[in-house]
């Protein structure tokens, strides 16, 4: 980061909790390691959690496509980079990259696109001083939304509601959740075995938070374009949707 302040590192190890069936990294860990990498990132440049509380502005994942490119296992030495991209109004983008450790093979990529928000709901201007800090903020970026393929009229709803331990600090569903979601609801269509092939691309777009209890439904189909997920809220309030294609990008 000396070198360029748009780039930062880190490195995690691949505890136990974080590894499903075979000891293999579940892909929503991913994400969480690409988020505490974001913090990271922020709080060396003089930006740390106490700042972005103490002006009730926060970053919110709004669009997300991650390929897992090969298993992790239990205990490994992973190096995870991030690197912002540029911005688009309230928009950031940072590609991240996760590699083993020993012989740099690849493990997953995330381009993962930010919201910067006032109170962690209404989008707002990034800052200047957090433009100034990383400048790769001044290139401007193309926004990538995902679409919305119809749901299918025979498509099975299923009733699904978020646990306590699905929330982060923000009091909502955290951003990797869904990604679990979607895998679940894959084994529970005993589709499962696509869980095992590499590489395999999540696209997933956010569009509300999900609170813990709230009554929320859910619906998984298969197409020529892969496996789709919706889940929705109250009145069909979209809380997000999102792909999955397994073996290939």
């Amino acid at each position: 980061m000396r070198d360029d302040p748009n780039q930062y590192s880190l490195p995690f190890r691949v505890r136990y909790e974080e590894c499903g069936p075979g000891g293999v990294l579940r892909a929503a860990v991913c994400l969480r390691y690409v988020q505490e990498l974001a913090f990271a990132h922020s709080t060396a440049l003089g930006f740390p959690l106490a700042w972005y509380e103490a002006h009730r502005r926060f970053w919110l994942v709004r669009r997300v496509r991650l390929v897992v490119e090969a298993p992790a296992r239990y205990g490994e030495d992973l190096m995870a980079t991030t690197q912002v991209l540029g911005m688009r109004r309230v928009l950031a983008r940072r590609r991240n990259t996760i590699r083993r450790a020993g012989d740099g093979a690849p493990v997953a990529t995330a381009v993962v696109d930010w919201i910067f928000t006032a109170d962690g709901s209404t989008p707002v201007p990034v800052p200047e001083p957090l433009v100034a800090a990383f400048p790769a903020l001044g290139r401007t970026i193309s926004a990538a939304p995902l679409p919305e393929p119809p749901v299918p009229a025979d498509a099975q709803w299923t009733a699904r509601r978020i646990r306590l331990g699905d929330l982060d600090a923000m009091g909502h569903a955290n951003n990797a959740v869904y990604v679990d979601l979607l895998d679940d609801a894959l084994w529970r269509a005993g589709a499962g075995a696509a869980l095992h092939r590499y590489p395999r691309t999540y696209d997933l777009q956010y569009h509300a938070a999900a609170r813990a209890d709230e009554a929320l439904r859910e619906v998984l189909w298969q197409d020529a374009d892969g496996w789709h997920y919706r889940l929705e809220g109250a009145a069909g309030r979209l809380r997000a949707h999102g792909r999955l294609r397994a073996g290939e990008d």
